[in-house]
């Protein structure tokens, strides 16, 4: 299984993934300073002390402290005499998003300290509350302008109505700041009633205020803006140009394309000296303004629009990675059904081959397999490209494009040929066996004058195939002299199970090569044993893992845990599309393997601790009760890191989810963890009462697992109401990861709060993950506000990760298609060197595994400093900073 990890070492089908950061493995205990259990006492004396100099220093602790011991204690500091103290408990404050602090420090809005109005601001803006928000209003005449801008953010930020009046009576601030700050906030606030005010302000003599009025009216979506947004498009900032132009996008004015053209066919050098040339006053080049442009038609989308777009391929460099030309039109393709035609027609016209490559890559963006014959007849006259046109078929996805691409695999170009066997890799897939790439492939692998590196892209291609006659052709290279060529046809070998004596014959290469000399080879054969090896081949797997060398036991057991899938499932070979769905039906009434289970079973009590964590993963991927009920009775006498593993291995038996209520209440935390993380994985609608409770538990991975275990519970029972009740009010969780998961396991419900809490988690919460999981939430629910947030997101966000996520969001989209099961190791990171600070995983390790759907698992790695994710969702996974480190 090949995944898209950040960062990653690659081993073939099983992840070795790196943690964040080397300080990311070091044991939960080392995470944060240790408080002695009388300090928050301490702290609470010290706080009413007459000493004004121990209260300020009590004030400055506040911050260590639970939030549940520190929220009292900053209402009750809230009013005392000195500046300074009130000050740091208001840090602390907007630091624990205190609920309703803004309702506390509205009489501070009247204070002759400039610190404490500023600070006030800060406070309603992190925790608004109705009261608080208009009462800013009349801040907004402070003789401060850092008050009067602080109060102005804090009002777009609550987003409420009932600030718009005060606002716009002062557009007209004395400060060009202050002036940006009310534009910034009337467009997040999205009340019509500022649409006309702020067009009279796209004309202000300072840029930043103009900039800030074009993004504004923007967001605002309202058509009547139009006009002054082309005016604005001659604006002498190009920072000004590039928000008119983005706003123009924002409100798909077709009406605008002409002069949004203009700016595409601009020289792009046309602002200084050398392209992309930055006036003094901006910090936007015209390379910038271009883009936006483009941009911008992409989402106009109109029959205009795309033809300006379509032009301007004929300037565009294909062979670049990506093109703001083409990402422009695949936007157009997603919202009018007229530019897939467009670029077929496109295709079938005489264009020049840089507009031919790139409307052939445009088509395979998109997916549009019917746009396949005229890619495949503008190959064949010579009006794409050849390498291009491969790339393009690549990215369509269509097997029906075979043929054309095996045709090219013995062109002459040299270009060509490695195009046409990475496209054709790319089409195929082992799952659904092929023959018709072997034959070509063979002969070429065969042929003397073929390039070593070409070589190892046939074997790869053939693996791809799934073919019995494609391993034929492989088994005789796996003993192949260059190390290079051994390795990849081991690999390929694991494509695919092949049936009968062929079957028997890759099983006994592999084996053979897990006695090999070099340790690439007995792992590259492990990993391809763990997808392919039949159950007979389980026992002797099972006979190495026990008597092997320390070094070896890691391999043997991804192997053996791979094998012991298969046993018993009476088909030699099992489907990762679907195996957790199999597994589900069928472990109610196949006993699988009784037998195999009692040795493997009877092999844990006497293996030495590097390999018991092998056979406990064997034994919950083993289909049938058996399995089931044998790590069943062994949870209830094991060791910790025993009971750790069976709690993540009773993933893969939901008849035993008994087992797993009893181990979500074990004493030690990471079994906890794992407990209930698997009861996510199985469990049914009758566990949803179990989990709530645990929400609140201290231990963060214990916690943030129960808020993913409740939506995918909810999700898959069809329960939306019930992962709202649960999971809405852990959106304030003090615990980052808890407050992510509850957004996540709320999206993977389909289920939503009342409110505007996730858009205020979008916009204010200090934590990456919790605004990424909001972004993902809020671009299911879709509604107009939800869009707004997002793309003020987009443009406002400082982390380029989300405000990358933001942009990207997509209403409706669909879950990730399809599921596997995923083998992890972990790795330390060393962020200073960028690099892996160690050469091995590490044994229980704390992770936070981030998977596509946006569930983060939590908890501790094995003593092999791996973990098992059964049923992962298809697509990128990611360490993310282990919970107890997170701030």
């Amino acid at each position: 299984m090949r995944r898209s990890v950040s960062p990653l070492r690659r081993l073939p089908h099983v992840l070795l993934v790196v943690a964040a950061s080397a300080a990311a493995l070091a044991p939960p205990g080392d995470a944060a300073a240790f408080l002695w259990p009388n300090v928050p006492e301490q702290i609470a004396r010290a706080l009413t002390s007459g000493d004004v100099s121990e209260r300020r220093l009590a004030a400055t602790r506040v911050g260590e402290l639970a939030p549940e011991t520190a929220i009292g204690l900053i209402q009750k500091g809230m009013s005392d005499p000195d500046v300074e103290v009130r000050l740091h408990l208001a840090g602390a404050a907007v630091r624990f998003r205190m609920p309703r602090a803004g309702d506390l420090v509205i009489e501070w809005l009247g204070e002759g300290d400039a610190r404490l109005r500023l600070a006030a601001c800060d406070v309603i803006r992190a925790a608004p509350t109705d009261r608080s928000v208009v009462a800013l209003g009349r801040v907004l005449g402070d003789p401060d302008p850092h008050v009067r801008l602080a109060a102005a953010a804090a009002m777009g930020a609550a987003g409420l109505p009932d600030a718009v009046s005060p606002l716009l009576g002062h557009l007209d601030d004395t400060a060009p700041e202050v002036r940006a700050e009310v534009a910034r906030a009337l467009g997040r606030i999205g009340d019509a009633r500022a649409v006309v005010p702020l067009i009279g302000k796209v004309q202000d003599s300072v840029p930043e205020v103009r900039r800030a009025t074009s993004r504004a009216l923007g967001e605002l979506g309202d058509a009547r803006a139009v006009s002054a947004l082309i005016l604005a498009l001659q604006d002498a900032s190009q920072d000004v140009r590039v928000e008119a132009v983005t706003a123009l996008g924002r409100l798909r004015s077709d009406e605008a394309t002409s002069a949004i053209a203009d700016l595409v066919a601009a020289s792009p050098g046309a602002a200084g000296a050398f392209a992309g040339a930055r006036p003094a006053d901006s910090s936007a080049s015209s390379n910038d303004v271009r883009e936006a442009a483009l941009r911008a038609l992409g989402r106009v989308g109109s029959d205009a629009a795309v033809k300006v777009l379509l032009a301007a391929l004929a300037k565009d460099d294909p062979a670049a990675p990506r093109s703001a030309v083409r990402d422009a039109l695949v936007s157009a393709g997603k919202l009018a059904a007229t530019v897939v035609p467009s670029l077929i027609a496109a295709l079938s016209a005489a264009p020049s081959g840089n507009t031919a490559a790139g409307a052939a890559l445009v088509l395979g963006e998109l997916k549009a397999r019917e746009g396949l014959p005229a890619l495949v007849r503008g190959m064949q006259r010579g009006v794409v490209p050849l390498r291009h046109g491969l790339r393009a078929l690549g990215a369509l996805g269509d097997p029906a494009a075979l043929p054309s691409v095996l045709e090219l695999l013995g062109d002459a170009d040299p270009s060509v040929r490695r195009e046409a066997i990475r496209t054709a890799t790319a089409l195929l897939d082992p799952a659904r066996p092929d023959g018709r790439a072997v034959d070509p492939a063979r002969a070429l692998l065969v042929d003397p004058a073929t390039p070593p590196d070409e070589k190892l892209a046939l074997v790869q291609l053939l693996g791809r195939t799934g073919s019995p006659r494609a391993q034929a052709v492989l088994l005789p290279l796996a003993k192949a002299r260059s190390a290079a060529l051994r390795l990849a046809v081991i690999e390929a070998l694991g494509a695919a199970r092949a049936a009968g004596k062929l079957g028997a014959a890759v099983d006994a290469a592999l084996l053979e090569a897990l006695d090999d000399e070099s340790a690439d080879v007995r792992l590259r054969a492990a990993v391809s044993l763990s997808r392919v090896a039949g159950p007979g081949s389980a026992r002797a797997l099972l006979q190495r893992l026990t008597v092997a060398a320390e070094q070896d036991r890691g391999a043997l057991g991804i192997a053996l845990s791979g094998a012991l899938s298969r046993a018993g499932d009476g088909r030699g070979a099992k489907d990762a599309k679907d195996a957790k769905d199999a597994n589900d039906a069928s472990n109610a009434k196949d006993p699988g393997d009784p037998d195999l289970v009692r040795d493997v079973a009877a092999a844990v009590a006497s293996a030495p601790d590097a390999a018991r964590d092998a056979l406990l993963e064997g034994l919950g991927r083993m289909p049938g009760q058996a399995a089931g009920a044998a790590l069943a009775r062994m949870a209830a006498t094991a060791p910790i890191d025993d009971r750790r593993k069976i709690a993540e291995a009773l993933a893969g038996h939901p008849e035993a989810a008994a087992a797993l209520r009893k181990l979500a209440g074990d004493p030690d935390p990471g079994v906890r963890a794992s407990a209930i993380w698997s009861l996510g994985a199985v469990g049914a609608a009758d566990a949803l009462p179990l989990l709530p409770p645990l929400l609140r538990d201290p231990d963060a991975a214990v916690a943030g697992n129960a808020a993913g275990a409740i939506g995918r519970i909810a999700g898959r029972a069809g329960l939306p109401a019930r992962a709202s009740a649960a999971l809405c009010g852990a959106l304030s969780d003090a615990r980052p990861y808890v407050r992510a998961n509850a957004l996540a396991g709320l999206t993977v419900a389909r289920a939503r709060c009342d409110g505007a809490a996730p858009r205020d988690l979008l916009a204010r919460d200090p934590a990456e993950a919790v605004r990424l999981a909001a972004a993902d939430h809020l671009a299911q629910v879709g509604a107009d506000p939800d869009r707004r947030a997002l793309a003020r997101c987009a443009s406002e966000d400082r982390n380029a990760t989300v405000a990358a996520r933001c942009a990207s969001a997509a209403p409706h989209r669909a879950p990730p298609a399809g599921a596997e099961d995923v083998v992890v190791f972990v790795v330390p990171f060393d962020a200073g060197r960028g690099d892996s600070a160690r050469d091995a995983p590490v044994p229980r390790a704390p992770f936070a595994l981030v998977r596509a759907d946006g569930l983060m698992r939590l908890g501790v790695a094995d003593r092999r400093g791996e973990l098992f994710e059964r049923g992962a969702p298809r697509g990128p996974l990611r360490l993310a900073v282990p919970a107890p480190l997170v701030k």
